[in-house]
């Protein structure tokens, strides 16, 4: 791992708070030691101490973090790796560095490296494995965990990668649809293939698809429909391979696959892909509606979600200690006065455009006393957050559907509100924030964010351009669009950011049915008019936001200033090219 991801696993989980003072005193001390020890090269005496811990208190992202590197260093590559894929497992949000990730996949395992570039080389020419990988083929890249991890549990954020990967499902689909079926025997390489298969429904088979394959899915499909029609034996690679191209949950006559024992690679794609999305059918039935919903812009972007859920994601962050509003307020935005919430029992929070639902569960982890109510237009999305829900948190997260326009009338207050990445893709931005304000109590706080005129200059065009080329907004026309894109050879911003790397996300993108943008200067009228305290912009990662509030400290300028906000991102137009985010208080 890289040490901008070493330093936020370590932050997740300090050595100094692993429990108890009797052992957190000694688990401490101990992880010093071997942070010494490896000063020092003295790698098998902090592999010691590093397992000492981990007995101690296992699942310890900063040991499992530490024992990685220590393997790495002594050239140890395959326990580097199973070290690497617990911290996947129990910190995901490292995974959201996905070049930093894919890095240290390419150390750990230098064939891939070399697979990647020979594959963005020959594109759009599909090569074999042997001619990516060597004579072993799949086989030199199969067996490692930490591959297969990251796969299983985030997006592939890298067109070269992306290349490779769409190279390797080609092979594995023409190896599907011989008979019999090539391959399979091997564990390792059914568990590639099965990571494979998830990664793709993850991104939803966002990836390129040649006439080729199509035939070779085409011919699976029916192999295998006659296989459980026939009550027959079914080759554990063929309902994988068939997963690598079209979910199974949206073919009924596969519904069969779920009542047979597989392996475990098999068994994982058909919980992922069938039952899981089998239990999102029934909660939906069961999520409840607290407003009407409206017609015209808010029924078009309901619908947008209903097909497509946003955002993606696989697996919640194991929790932090909680800490108390005010503390987090204060860390971030330590020379901006602010009206303190007071430490409460309970801290009253509303997500307005929860979406699949992964903030409003981390905020439920994030603070003290924390009960959220979170609401969203999609049923689909609300579904999918309340599979997610860890049974720990069940009692204090509430999800529903329901109208930000309307919600005033359900007669509640928060402590808290966060509306991030909503409020622009509303027919009225500055009428729906302005909802949002009655439901907050005195001195109540709201987390905002807004997309940036100046920062979504280059998108605005995209959507323009496509818009005017005819692509419409249908899973087939995203993926098509994408890929001719990406033929022009050109590389425009977008294509960096996360949200290209899926058809939900890229829809959200660059095919949004409804998105307006706003400058500092309109929040800052916003925010005079409606009796709000601006307190400050948020930046991720923290290194960007400490970079700022020094900028600002050094120049004698108040991070409260917008108007010197509004010259700063003049100056630099990208500064907020995620989107503003920004807390303020009620007055």
């Amino acid at each position: 791992m890289n040490r901008k991801q070493r330093r936020a696993t370590q932050k997740q989980q300090q050595p100094a708070g692993l429990g108890p003072a009797s052992t957190s005193d000694s688990v401490a001390e101990m992880y010093a030691r071997a942070q010494q020890h490896v000063a020092r090269r003295e790698f098998s005496a902090a592999a010691h101490l590093y397992k000492k811990i981990l007995a101690l208190k296992p699942g310890q992202v900063a040991a499992h973090d530490g024992l990685g590197c220590v393997y790495f260093s002594q050239g140890k590559m395959a326990d580097a790796s199973r070290q690497f894929a617990q911290v996947a497992v129990l910190a995901p949000q490292i995974l959201d560095q996905f070049i930093k990730v894919l890095e240290t996949l390419i150390l750990l395992i230098p064939a891939l490296g070399d697979a990647i570039k020979k594959a963005s080389n020959a594109w759009p020419t599909i090569l074999p494995p042997e001619g990516l990988l060597g004579p072993a083929g799949i086989a030199a890249i199969a067996g490692n965990i930490y591959l297969r991890t990251v796969l299983e549990s985030t997006i592939a954020r890298d067109i070269d990668f992306e290349r490779l990967l769409t190279s390797l499902r080609a092979s594995i689909a023409a190896a599907a649809a011989a008979d019999p079926p090539h391959g399979g025997d091997d564990p390792d390489f059914l568990g590639f293939c099965s990571a494979l298969a998830q990664q793709c429904f993850i991104n939803e088979y966002v990836f390129a698809t040649s006439a080729q394959e199509l035939a070779d899915v085409e011919r699976i499909k029916a192999l295998l429909a006659d296989a459980v029609a026939r009550g027959l034996p079914v080759h554990p690679l063929r309902p994988i391979a068939l997963a690598m191209y079209v979910a199974l949950y949206e073919m009924p006559e596969m519904q069969a696959l779920a009542e047979r024992a597989w392996p475990a690679p098999v068994e994982a794609v058909v919980t992922q892909q069938l039952r899981e999305p089998n239990e999102e059918r029934r909660l939906r039935a069961l999520i409840p509606r607290l407003t009407p919903i409206g017609d015209g812009v808010t029924a078009q972007v309901r619908q947008q979600y209903e097909e497509n859920p946003y955002p993606r994601w696989v697996r919640l962050a194991d929790a932090p200690r909680p800490i108390l509003l005010d503390d987090h307020i204060r860390h971030q935005f330590p020379s901006t006065p602010f009206r303190q919430i007071g430490e409460h029992d309970r801290l009253d929070i509303l997500v307005a455009g929860c979406g699949t639902g992964r903030h409003a569960l981390e905020l439920a982890q994030s603070y003290r006393g924390a009960h959220v109510l979170a609401v969203d237009l999609s049923l689909a999305s609300l579904a999918s957050a309340k599979r997610r829900t860890p049974p720990a948190l069940a009692d204090r997260v509430e999800f529903a559907q329901a109208d930000i326009f309307s919600l005033a009338s359900i007669g509640r207050s928060f402590d808290l509100i966060n509306v991030g990445g909503v409020l622009h893709h509303t027919s009225d931005p500055l009428g729906a924030w302005r909802e949002l304000i009655k439901l907050m109590k005195p001195n109540g706080l709201m987390q905002v964010g807004l997309y940036s005129a100046h920062a979504r200059r280059d998108i605005i065009a995209a959507r323009a351009a496509i818009a005017a080329q005819g692509y419409r907004s249908t899973p087939d026309d995203i993926r098509r669009c994408r890929q001719d894109l990406l033929s022009t050879g050109k590389k425009f911003d977008y294509m960096r950011l996360n949200d290209f790397f899926s058809v939900s996300e890229c829809r959200d993108l660059l095919f949004h049915v409804h998105e307006q943008q706003v400058t500092i200067p309109e929040i800052k009228s916003f925010i005079a008019q409606n009796g709000l305290q601006f307190i400050g912009f948020e930046f991720f990662p923290q290194d960007i936001h400490v970079r700022y509030r020094q900028l600002f400290a050094s120049a004698g300028w108040s991070t409260g200033d917008l108007g010197r906000w509004d010259a700063v991102e003049r100056e630099n137009p990208d500064l907020f090219a995620a989107m503003y985010i920004f807390w303020v208080q009620k007055n």
